[in-house]
């Protein structure tokens, strides 16, 4: 009789803790604090150094596609295409199949399409306005780096167009871009 009251006990425990756990991920979500994101390269130097993790990574063209996505939103500060001119500069071997346009050649070699643009931007307008009404503003690097990991995933429905959804993105961009943002 006394194992079954231990079963019991165990199994309310289990139940209980599985239970709190999905309440504290409540509140995570609810208290999420964005990550600190590097500073935008102004320089070569910059570049090298925000670009040698990814090399190390060897995977040189996400930090590639990621300036891709924050230029596509326009937040790329000049100094930073400077920056990269800079590289391109230096390095004319890494882009010289696009003649030295490192946004061209990130195109070219994720084979991108001609409408990953309105799916940068709308999911940028949908999360972004999202973040803002939990309280915490979407960093452009931040959002490029979720991009990134949401369009590389198996299964990835990132740039995929059923129905009207093409319109209804450009359409939610439209209004974004109309309200000052």
């Amino acid at each position: 009789m006394l194992n079954l009251r231990v079963l019991f006990l165990v199994f309310a425990f289990i139940g209980f803790s599985a239970e709190a756990l999905d309440k504290g991920n409540q509140l995570n979500q609810e208290q999420y604090i964005p990550p600190i994101m590097p500073e935008y390269p102004e320089s070569y130097g910059d570049v090298m150094k925000t670009l040698a993790p990814y090399y190390q990574e060897e995977r040189p063209l996400d930090y590639f596609f990621e300036l891709y996505v924050i230029s596509t939103l326009n937040k790329l500060p000049k100094k930073s295409e400077v920056a990269l001119k800079e590289f391109n500069d230096k390095h004319p071997s890494f882009f010289e199949s696009t003649n030295g346009d490192w946004k061209s050649y990130v195109k070219k070699q994720l084979h991108l399409s001609n409408t990953i643009e309105v799916a940068i931007w709308d999911l940028w307008v949908r999360n972004s306005i999202n973040a803002e009404n939990n309280g915490w503003e979407y960093h452009p690097w931040h959002y490029a780096q979720n991009f990134l990991d949401n369009y590389t995933a198996e299964g990835s429905k990132v740039d995929i167009w059923e129905g009207n959804s093409l319109e209804l993105a450009k359409q939610r961009i439209l209004e974004y871009r109309a309200n000052g943002n």
